[in-house]
């Protein structure tokens, strides 16, 4: 009898964040006296995904941007996402809409009139069953409105960056880039939600702050110590968002197609106008790396290990491939102690690298590349210095071993 038979209204039991520590489990870094916290906590015990919560100051208000990973009724899902409003949303509030999203459409929007659940009705016995007073309310408390976005879907950037280097001795060189803001519509108006040190959610604050600056200015001596021990120290401005000094070290046997790194860097983060001034927050982070140069379609695997920006400590994978043309392409993903609760949307963090040659667009000959990393999101755990972790042994690709016995043909004149 399947039309009239309905699914079970499901839920997982639990103790809502409302409650002391001890009952709800709560991680040490969550603030529990910030409702965003404890709606987004509470929320993905529940098994739905919040993309966003919004309540501007002094409004009466509030936005959620939710989706339903697992209800098998969308109303179902709704009615945890409201019995949890209910509990966690200031006092003040009268008032929510429910952005739905199914699959990352938009779907349709839901207008809600809250009943306030106060404090007695916040059951002990957990949050397996909806509040009494929530399921017997009448269902005008609810309109259903066009969808809509929320805010911008977007936002963009046009900018000329000029990149120098200058060359003081053998070995050693001067590297300097600054970027020249000549259109942007950044806005600070969504707060990272990071419960770590924001060493990247705060990019915005960046974009903004800093339209125009100096991307970096450091000085960089590279040399080889042998021909398979090779080095590199640097100092300066290293990044948008970090300064300060570090050195790699790479050994590479030859004809082997294994090799072996290890990376230091104590930093510094930089204030947001892109200029030199800093902030407070400093550390030292620290890899080692292990590198496989695979017999298969020119891939390239390694695998780093060690403390990140955010204190926080793991592990990064990675693989590319390289073609002949110079175009290279590939993944990498970073699992560490921070949980996925703590790390917020998206779990951990990864991403996708291209290189994209110039010699194919340009007259003449080339080695200019463009080169890029694509990430879904940018969080704060697993985060290295992308250009100063591991990055010599990606960089002499050129002249390894099997990349030159496989030209060998085209080195004849």
């Amino acid at each position: 009898n399947t039309k009239a038979t309905l699914p079970k209204k499901p839920g997982a039991r639990f103790y809502s964040s409302v409650q002391p520590r001890s009952l709800s489990k709560a991680q040490k870094p969550l603030d529990l006296n910030s409702w965003y916290d404890r709606l987004l906590y509470d929320v993905e015990r529940s098994e739905l995904r919040l993309h966003s919560a919004t309540l501007r100051p002094g409004s009466r208000t509030a936005q959620i941007e939710l989706s339903n990973d697992s209800y098998a009724l969308t109303g179902d899902a709704v009615a945890r996402a409201l019995l949890l409003a209910e509990i966690h949303l200031p006092a003040r509030v009268s008032s929510l809409d429910v952005l739905l999203r199914e699959n990352g459409y938009i779907a349709p929007t839901l207008e809600y009139r809250l009943q306030r659940i106060n404090t007695d009705s916040r059951q002990l016995n957990g949050l397996g069953l909806r509040s009494r007073s929530v399921a017997e309310e009448s269902s005008s408390r609810i309109h259903v409105l066009a969808g809509r976005t929320n805010g911008k879907p977007f936002a963009k950037q046009i900018y000329a960056k000029l990149s120098a280097r200058a060359s003081l001795a053998d070995n050693l060189d001067v590297w300097g880039v600054y970027g020249q803001d000549i259109y942007n519509d950044f806005t600070t108006d969504r707060v990272s939600d990071s419960r770590l040190q924001r060493v990247r959610s705060d990019v915005n604050r960046y974009l903004v702050g800093g339209q125009s600056g100096l991307d970096q200015l450091y000085v960089e001596y590279h040399k080889s110590a042998t021909p398979s021990f090779h080095y590199r120290a640097y100092a300066g401005i290293l990044e948008t968002m970090f300064g300060g000094a570090g050195v790699e070290v790479l050994y590479a046997p030859f004809k082997s197609r294994i090799a072996v790194g290890a990376t230091v860097n104590a930093v510094r983060q930089r204030g947001f106008e892109k200029n030199f001034e800093f902030l407070d927050y400093k550390t030292v982070t620290g890899y080692l790396s292990l590198f496989y140069a695979t017999p298969f379609y020119n891939v390239d695997a390694a695998i780093h290990a060690g403390q990140y920006r955010a204190k926080d400590r793991g592990y990064t994978f990675e693989a590319r491939r390289t073609f002949d043309s110079g175009f290279s392409l590939g993944g990498f993903f970073t699992r560490t102690n921070v949980s996925a609760e703590e790390f917020g949307e998206g779990s951990f963090d990864k991403g996708l690298f291209f290189r994209i040659p110039f010699n194919g667009l340009l007259p003449g000959n080339t080695r200019a590349a463009y080169t890029t990393i694509i990430r879904p999101l940018e969080r704060d755990g697993g985060r290295r210095l992308d250009d100063f972790s591991g990055s010599i042994w990606f960089n002499q690709r050129a002249t390894r071993y099997d990349s030159l016995d496989r030209q060998k043909k085209r080195m004849v004149p």
